[in-house]
């Protein structure tokens, strides 16, 4: 069985799916009822010759309505326009081929028959100047082509004498910078000593100021550390003098402790 929008299931299918509540087309989810949909094979001999009867009756109403008709002739009118065009080079050709698929893809086998044959002969001779054209077309990229390869082949001959010239203008140019640079070599030699001598001065005298300087930061540090041992000297005198005091100071101590303790009923302190 098919529907409505083209889309063809089997019976049990169809059975099952279009009669459930607000069924549609599985396929492009348009409306679609049971009802409605068409009998491909009939299951009986009556329903054979009611379905031929129906078609017949189709057939008359296509002819005796032809807005189809119309619509497919005006498709084909715009195909021709389309391909008219492409042949003076106003539309690309590419359109004008699909603008007569659109129309030869509308006209049905039931509708073939009602089409206008003058408006076929029309788009069948713009189809043959398209390939004649497509012809001309071909003939003349071929004899570019060929153009293009023999100025392509003189352009390589020009191109290998150009080499030929070029290769001569290096070779003096070589025996000529060769020489250039032999001179160039002899002065760099020169210039190279004289700059050597100039950084072995430099350096010379580099290194007297930084002995110079050496030799007065020794200076200098012998002048701190004997600044520094004499300082020492008067610390470790200092030393020994207090360690003496403090010893004496302790002896003092102890003696007067033991004295404090001879003492009875004295409300002295002690001395610790």
């Amino acid at each position: 069985m098919a529907t409505q929008c083209g889309h063809i299931y089997c019976l049990d299918c169809a059975t099952f799916h279009f009669s459930q509540a607000d069924p549609f087309c599985a396929v492009c989810r348009k409306a679609q009822t049971l009802e409605n949909m068409v009998r491909l094979f009939p299951d009986s001999e009556e329903e054979y010759a009611d379905l031929h009867a129906e078609r017949s009756h189709e057939e008359e109403q296509l002819s005796s309505s032809p807005v189809s008709v119309m619509s497919i002739e005006r498709a084909g009118q715009d195909a021709v326009n389309t391909v008219k065009k492409a042949i003076a080079g106003q539309e690309d050709m590419q359109n004008a081929i699909l603008a007569c698929n659109t129309f030869v893809n509308c006209v049905t086998p039931r509708e073939r028959r009602h089409i206008n044959e003058e408006l076929l002969r029309e788009l069948a001779f713009q189809l043959t100047l398209v390939q004649t054209t497509l012809q001309d077309n071909q003939e003349r990229i071929t004899r570019l082509k060929d153009e293009v390869q023999m100025t392509r082949a003189a352009e390589t001959a020009a191109r290998l004498q150009l080499d030929g010239h070029v290769r001569a203008l290096r070779r003096l140019e070589k025996q000529r910078a060769a020489v250039g640079e032999e001179l160039k070599a002899q002065q760099e030699r020169y210039e190279l000593i004289y700059q050597q001598c100039i950084v072995a001065t430099e350096d010379a005298t580099r290194q007297r100021v930084r002995v110079q300087k050496i030799l007065q930061d020794l200076e200098d540090m012998s002048k701190e550390m004997q600044k520094w041992r004499d300082t020492a000297a008067k610390a470790k005198r200092k030393y020994y003098a207090l360690k003496n005091e403090l010893k004496e100071l302790k002896q003092a101590a102890q003696s007067g402790s033991r004295h404090g303790h001879m003492r009875t009923g004295s409300d002295d302190l002690e001395i610790l």
